[in-house]
């Protein structure tokens, strides 16, 4: 568990790091638009974590009833 929310906390941290650097325009054109697509796939992932942790959590509680 502690291994999944430090990758979640890095993945966010990360995410933050590239989007302000394309927001200053820091990056080219190509660049930027890897920038954009890791963070968007980052999210996807992060998203997809977020739910199967609440599907986890949702099965022990009927486990547990």
């Amino acid at each position: 568990m502690k291994f999944v929310l430090t990758l979640f906390a890095s993945f966010v941290f990360i995410a933050m790091l590239m989007n302000s650097g394309r927001k200053r325009g820091m990056f080219g054109k190509d660049a930027d638009k890897a920038v954009t697509g890791l963070a968007t796939a980052m999210r996807y992932f992060l998203y997809g974590l977020l739910a199967v942790g609440a599907a986890a959590i949702a099965v022990l509680i009927y486990q547990g009833s």
